[in-house]
């Protein structure tokens, strides 16, 4: 049987076009797989809105995402890179004790109860702060309760340095779960007091809902320490993917006498868990500490060995510091 050699060629060209459209198909679904999975939102610089990063005019390469830590949930990984800079994967290593306590003192000034005043409902609430080293122990937090709130019952503040953010969960009268992520807008700044004998600590930390909540309400809540004895919270609200804006405002003032002080020096009151102010007592073997909230008095009370053994370690590098 003759075949014409006009033939076989045509036979060979159609079968090697295929394979380049072949190819060319798959080339360009993988740049587009990769465009996709590397895509993410822009962050807040700052106040109470959300820019993206196309809009401020600044670097628009994507950046990787992190999932905030859930309440007895698995913690977000960071991505680490090698020596020349390149990505090697995400990091599956526990942050430090130390990191994330260190994180939160600053924080720690609004330790204690609080008579909050909800201005649009015209109510008030009580605002409760501890310490909670036992629930997530690679995830020390401050813990606030407000049995009565009106945005939220509960709500659980830790850091996360992997990351660099302020991890918060929040749950509402009907057990609803809410995520957020933040960092300072403006960083904490000790001032003197009017009358000269104790520290103002100011700072606005701002915390913003994860936009996988969906299509609907998503809260932003900017917590701002004006001094010792006071904050308040920016109540902001978006729906969707929209900017937020201010909806409501509480305003909190410390309940009874303030034991708060912004410095770092407490003498024998230092709180043998947080090294804030100790306002209370606990006694082990014969010997008494102090604790500066219900918190770190569990904690205590369940490891008494651990903390002391901890706070011997550390006032031993403080000796030798300043030696």
């Amino acid at each position: 049987m003759r075949v014409s050699v006009n033939y076989l060629v045509a036979i060979v060209m159609t079968g090697c076009l295929f394979a380049g459209c072949s190819g060319d198909a798959d080339t360009e679904s993988a740049s587009s797989t990769a465009s996709g999975d590397t895509s993410t939102r822009g962050e807040s610089g700052g106040g109470t809105s959300e820019t993206d990063d196309s809009e401020s005019g600044g670097d628009t390469t994507a950046a990787p995402t992190y999932k905030p830590i859930q309440l007895g949930g698995s913690t977000p990984a960071a991505a680490s890179t090698n020596d020349s800079g390149g990505t090697t994967g995400p990091s599956t290593e526990p942050p430090k004790f130390e990191e994330v306590v260190a994180a939160l003192k600053p924080v720690q000034i609004m330790l204690g109860k609080w008579q909050g005043l909800v201005k649009n409902a015209a109510k008030s609430e009580v605002h409760d702060w501890v310490w909670d080293l036992k629930s997530d122990p690679v995830f020390p937090a401050l813990v606030l309760s407000i049995p009565d709130g009106e945005f939220f019952t509960s709500a659980r503040l830790t850091y996360d340095p992997r990351i660099e953010k302020f991890l918060m969960t929040t749950t509402d009268g009907e057990g609803a779960k809410r995520s957020f992520t933040g960092k300072y807008v403006e960083s904490p700044k000790d001032v003197p007091s009017e009358d000269g004998k104790t520290v103002e600590r100011t700072f606005q930390l701002e915390l913003t809902e994860d936009e996988g909540a969906g299509p609907g309400v998503r809260f932003q809540y900017v917590f701002k320490q004006q001094h010792n004895n006071r904050y308040l919270v920016d109540v902001n609200r978006a729906r969707g993917k929209a900017k937020f804006s201010q909806f409501d405002v509480i305003g909190s003032q410390r309940d009874g006498v303030s034991f708060a002080k912004a410095d770092d020096d407490y003498g024998d009151k230092t709180c043998v868990i947080s090294g804030g102010l100790g306002t209370s007592t606990v006694s082990y073997k014969g010997k008494t500490y102090y604790v500066c909230c219900s918190g770190c008095k569990a904690a205590f009370e369940d490891e008494p060995e651990r903390w002391i053994a901890r706070l011997e370690e550390q006032k031993a590098e403080k000796m030798k510091a300043n030696n």
